[in-house]
């Protein structure tokens, strides 16, 4: 009969430390989105998230960390909707499953999405590096495909290429968050594709 490991135990405190941290990164994504990083300060982020403000130190040891921390845990949710939804796929399929889970992830980590979006183009920030990381993330699904397929191109074209499939779906996600809410994930899908040339799915 095969052994079965041991569950590792878990104590108090680290439970504790794990669901406060988790409450700190929830509460500066919702204000980072509604107000814009600059304008939320740590004693918001305390406050909304019900901790004393000597956590959020203990935790992410600055702001600058803290957002940080923000955009890397989206990048793995990202990461991890990507791999899932372009495995085994290329050219357009590839793009249009791409598209996809863009605004998947847009539905389901509105705050989140808000947040990277903002912070993209903002190249003084101290987190630079982590949305570039978000950033390849998001991209490099399609870059790899574009330059496979048009090798001429070269890397150049291949990144902008996917940086204007990217830039679509994350607009057209937030658009119709913040306007057409009422409209179902299946529609604002299918009216990207098409914009985008793309296969829309049969149904």
């Amino acid at each position: 009969m095969a052994s079965h490991p041991e569950p590792v135990p878990v104590d108090g405190r680290t439970a504790r430390r794990a669901g406060t941290r988790e409450a700190i990164l929830l509460a500066a994504t919702e204000l980072f989105a509604a107000r814009g990083v600059t304008s939320t300060s740590v004693d918001d982020i305390a406050e909304r998230a019900g901790i004393a403000k000597g956590s959020i130190y203990y935790n992410f040891s600055s702001k600058a960390g803290l957002v940080e921390a923000v955009i890397d845990a989206h990048s793995r949710i990202l990461r991890a909707e990507l791999e899932d939804a372009t495995r085994g796929l290329t050219g357009a399929e590839r793009r249009a499953a791409v598209v996809t889970a863009l605004l998947r992830t847009v539905q389901s980590h509105a705050d989140a999405a808000r947040v990277m979006v903002t912070e993209m183009f903002r190249t003084e920030r101290s987190w630079l590096d982590a949305m570039v990381r978000w950033r390849d993330i998001v991209q490099q699904q399609l870059r790899d495909d574009y330059l496979a397929e048009h090798p001429q191109g070269g890397a150049a074209a291949a990144a902008v290429q996917s940086a204007a499939v990217v830039g679509a779906a994350l607009t057209a996600g937030l658009e119709w968050l913040a306007f057409n809410p009422d409209q179902s994930l299946e529609s604002v899908r299918d009216a990207v594709l098409t914009a985008l040339a793309l296969p829309v799915p049969p149904g």
